[in-house]
This record gives C-alpha cells, sequence and structure tokens, in this order.
C-alpha cells in the first residue's frame, strides 16, 4: 500500500504565476487551487470590467439625455457634444482593451481547466461540450462538481500528481 502526502496548496500569487508560466500548456495536472485562484482572477477582471462599461454607458445615456433636452440650445448643444464625442472615445479605448484581457487570460483559461480535467482523469476535450447549445448548461454543472472533486492520488494517464507525494 503506497501512503500519500499532500502538499501545501498554491497562494493566490503562485497559481497565477503557474497559469501564466504554462501559458499554452494543455498536457499535465492542474491542483484544485490552481484552477480556482484562476477563476478568482477571471472573477475579478470581469467585474471590474463589466463596472468600468456599465458607468460608461450610463454616463454616455445621461449625455445623450441632456443633448435631447438642449436641442434648441446652440452652446449647450456644442459642449454636450463635445462631452459625447470623448464618451465616446474612452468607451471605443476601454472596449479595446477589454478585448485585450480577454484575449490574454483565454489560452491560460484553457490550458488550466484542460489540466484541470485531467488531474481528475478526464479527458479536455469534454470542454468542447461548452460549445453546444442547451447542453452547454448542464455541462457548465458537471464541469463545476468535476473541478471540486479532489484529483487522482498518484500517477494517472496525464502524468503524476501535483498534489500527492509519496511518504
Amino acid at each position: 500500500m503506497e501512503n500519500y502526502v499532500s502538499t501545501p496548496t498554491l497562494s493566490f500569487v503562485q497559481a497565477i504565476k503557474n497559469c501564466f508560466s504554462k501559458y499554452c500548456c494543455f498536457k499535465g495536472r492542474a491542483r484544485r487551487s490552481e484552477y480556482w485562484w484562476f477563476a478568482v482572477l477571471n472573477g475579478i477582471l470581469s467585474s471590474l470590467i463589466s463596472y468600468a462599461v456599465n458607468y460608461k454607458l450610463t454616463v454616455k445615456s445621461e449625455l445623450e439625455s441632456k443633448v435631447m433636452e438642449a436641442v434648441f440650445d446652440q452652446e449647450k448643444m456644442d459642449a454636450l457634444t463635445a462631452q459625447a464625442e470623448a464618451a465616446d472615445s474612452t468607451f471605443a479605448t476601454l472596449m479595446i482593451i477589454c478585448g485585450i484581457i480577454s484575449l490574454v487570460l483565454l489560452l491560460p483559461g484553457l490550458g488550466v481547466a484542460v489540466r484541470r480535467l485531467h488531474d481528475i482523469g478526464k479527458s479536455g476535450w469534454w470542454l468542447l461540450l461548452a460549445l453546444v447549445p442547451f447542453v452547454n448548461f448542464v455541462f457548465a454543472i458537471v464541469m463545476l462538481i468535476w473541478c471540486i472533486k479532489d484529483g487522482d492520488k498518484g500517477d494517472n494517464k496525464f502524468g503524476p500528481s501535483p498534489k500527492y507525494v509519496l511518504s
């Protein structure tokens, strides 16, 4: 009987460094802490981006309503038009930044998800079910359960355990 000992969990910084150092790596295994810390990073960045986009849309909407009120006052109209154009340019810049952040996080996110599936003995190809309409909702629940599950102790067909070592 082999005795396995659990190694300490990864910290937030260690997990993020690990994900970015394995930027396009779809081989091997990933611990739960690595996967979930990267999910936390994605959640924080998504929330900040969503807040910024909603704020800019609110500002733009308020400016448009003020423009409608100032239709017959040319000075107010010119000032509001300048503000609206500035809001449009900052909104466009914000959307470009959002796109860049999404692209930067896409491959490490896919990589850590595939490696997490490998840790429980599943193929990374299961992730393709997320692209199938109506099936993707059920798969999201299954994926959540799988990602909560502890990894296989010892080696599996995807490599050695990143968490358990022989004592």
